[in-house]
């Protein structure tokens, strides 16, 4: 019971300060409120300073460390996840534009007409973008790999032990009050309740969507075999179960590698799982697409065009490689694409960094059927390519 607190514990604070802001948001003083937003504006400020070498460090170290002879497999691993996550977004991205913008699913927001200010600003410069060091983090981690150079892969491994040290022991500690001062923000605004009220319904729709495409996946990994499928799914709910209570696809990579052994007939297969455990999350694109869209039209956007939300989409998967496996990981190093593309203010990267913490318990359980999908469609896919024709095994 302490584990499973202990796990739930980001979600449940943020539940509290929602559930605060509601019933006493009017009774909170306007210099309060004004300061505590100031100071979320100020840790949004700190975190986007900090993100292109979060980002250039963690690409560098996982590409980078990997050795010549298992570069082919894990390329090949990699540009399967990239569609994957590519294809998945951009459904969801054009399912919640179609049934939440073409049926009016989702109400726009009226703001309050007397806008709270923060109590200071609080501007730093942007040394590197964002765009410079995703695609640095990537060359760099293909040539370092290609060289093998072992003194380089240690300074890889310790930039990424830096960008760790910031997130857990800097940031992550203090991501309630991050967006504590952005709920009451929106509180002030008249917001908030509106917010929440719509958006729960979208957690259903998300859960629908994602895990139907999954299966359809699944059924044409198994060939389409009732029995085949039925059973791979029963090989896979340890690990859906495990990823509900932890909230960490990375804490059912031995669960995951068991089924995908039990699922598969190649030796090589569930050595895919390690390489897709933190960067193949079919749950959080769908969910973090069609949420995109929500806020998107909560707030009064224009929803985006197909090239733009293909711009978006493709930036959005690449920087899927760098996110680090810390509570909140998956949605904080993808805040600068929200805010570049589709043009996120601070109360909407606040909002979806909620969201994505809220749904998580829900969205951790279908990126493990991911994982197992992937595996299985890998196997096909690798087999063709190398025509090899091994006998058939009965799962167990």
């Amino acid at each position: 019971m302490k584990k499973i607190l202990s796990d739930f514990k980001v979600p449940l604070i943020l539940i509290t300060e929602i559930i605060v802001c509601l019933t006493f948001g009017d009774f909170i003083t306007e210099g309060i409120k004004s300061g505590l937003y100031a100071l979320s504006l100020s840790l949004k400020e700190m975190l986007l300073f900090a993100l292109p070498f979060v980002i250039f460090s963690f690409l560098l170290n996982s590409i980078g460390t990997l050795k010549k002879g298992a570069f082919s497999f894990v390329a090949l691993a990699f540009s399967f996840v990239i569609i994957s996550n590519f294809t998945a977004t951009i459904l969801g991205g054009f399912l919640g534009i179609f049934t939440l913008g073409q049926f009016g699913l989702i109400e726009k927001v009226t703001l309050s007409s007397d806008t709270l200010a923060p109590l200071w600003d609080l501007n730093l410069p942007q040394i590197v973008s964002n765009d410079v060091a995703l695609f640095s983090g990537l060359i760099a981690g293909v040539l370092l790999s290609l060289w093998g150079d072992e003194k380089g892969q240690n300074i890889a491994h310790k930039m990424q032990e830096a960008s760790l040290f910031f997130l857990k022991r800097l940031f992550i500690p203090l991501l309630p009050i991050f967006i504590l001062g952005f709920i009451l923000k929106m509180q002030d605004d008249g917001l908030l309740t509106s917010v929440f009220k719509h958006y729960l319904p979208i957690a259903l729709l998300i859960i629908i969507v994602a895990v139907s495409y999954l299966l359809f996946l699944f059924a044409l990994a198994m060939g389409f075999n009732k029995a085949k499928w039925s059973q791979g799914l029963k090989n896979l709910v340890p690990g859906m179960i495990t990823g509900f209570t932890t909230m960490s696809s990375a804490s059912t990579l031995p669960l995951v590698i068991e089924a995908v052994e039990k699922n598969t007939t190649e030796e090589f297969t569930p050595g895919v799982v390690p390489v897709s455990i933190n960067t193949h999350l079919v749950g959080d694109c769908f969910s973090m697409s069609i949420q995109a869209i929500a806020i998107m039209i909560s707030f009064g956007y224009d929803l985006p065009s197909l090239p733009d939300f293909l711009l978006f989409s493709v930036f959005f998967v690449i920087a899927r490689f760098a996110v680090a496996g810390v509570p909140g990981g998956g949605v904080l190093i993808t805040l600068p694409v929200f805010e570049k593309y589709l043009g996120f203010s601070g109360e909407m990267l606040s909002l979806i960094t909620a969201l994505y913490i809220l749904f998580d318990p829900l969205i951790t359980p279908v990126n493990v059927l991911g994982h197992g999908t992937f595996a299985q469609l890998f196997e096909r896919a690798y087999r063709r390519k190398n025509r090899v024709l091994t006998p058939k095994k009965t799962l167990p």
